[in-house]
């Protein structure tokens, strides 16, 4: 590919001494074409500072140590001093390195059509009198924090004396507490398995040994009928006879209270 012809009759170059010059039609190329202009500036020190405009329409403005732009003066107090507008793009202001971007006022105002996105690993609003939000919907959704979505509990006991902090302290105080008992009952388990399997032998064994003690009972008390009390003998075998029936049709009811301490199952954790 032949290189482009680069048209040095149309320069202009202009030298004020060696701290200041002016080059008109550069022909030599850059990224935005061949310049239209350009103003170069230097101080003893070897700062520089340019202001240029290429053939794309480009103006560029580079400043080694900053840029001040004041005005308004003798302006009126209600009339704008400094006037930036963007007719159809995009007004974008980046801090390349670890700056910060400064807006400073009696009042500063952010007015937008549509919508206005911030986006910071850490968004901070302070006011030393009043934060205010304004809408006909307001949301908020996180984790954590007291702009968080009430929970349930919350909900019921607002507008009550009982503080949500309190009441958040209970509840944690209460079910720490409840999962110690509850810990304490899951240890006990065995032990009151076996207390239960113990109470339902003994029981057992009771209402099999009731029948035998009844017989031998009346027996007794048979011998003594034959004897002197003869009359009392016999009004006592009937007495004990009827003891001895009862005890031997509710005998089952010792060996049922001994299946069912067998059948209780302890608690176990939550």
């Amino acid at each position: 590919m032949a290189d482009r012809k680069q048209n040095w009759n149309e320069r202009f170059f202009k030298s004020f001494g060696p701290r200041f010059r002016i080059d008109v039609a550069n022909p030599i190329m850059g990224l935005g074409g061949s310049d239209v202009f350009r103003m170069y500036g230097a101080t003893k020190q070897g700062n520089k500072f340019s202001l240029g405009m290429n053939e794309s329409g480009r103006v560029e403005m580079n400043s080694d140590v900053s840029i001040d732009i004041i005005a308004g003066q003798k302006n009126d107090a209600k009339s704008t001093d400094i006037f930036i507008h963007s007719r159809s793009g995009t007004i974008d202001i980046n801090v390349a390195q670890n700056g910060k971007v400064r807006i400073r006022g009696n009042n500063v105002e952010i007015d937008a059509s549509e919508s206005i996105t911030m986006n910071a690993r850490s968004i901070r609003l302070e006011g030393s009198d009043e934060i205010s939000l304004q809408a006909p919907k307001v949301w908020s959704r996180g984790r954590k924090g007291n702009l968080v979505p009430k929970t349930w509990m919350q909900s019921v006991s607002f507008g009550s004396f009982i503080g949500a902090d309190s009441l958040s302290g209970f509840l944690e105080k209460g079910l720490q507490e409840a999962a110690g008992i509850v810990d304490g009952i899951d240890d006990l388990a065995p032990e009151l398995g076996s207390l239960a399997g113990k109470a339902g032998d003994l029981a057992k064994g009771l209402g099999d040994q009731l029948p035998g003690m009844t017989d031998q009972l009346t027996g007794q008390l048979q011998a003594f009928a034959e004897g002197p009390g003869a009359e009392l003998g016999q009004s006592l075998q009937g007495s004990i006879g009827g003891i001895g029936d009862a005890l031997k049709a509710n005998s089952g009811a010792f060996a049922n209270l001994g299946q069912g301490l067998q059948q209780i199952t302890p608690p176990t954790g939550y």
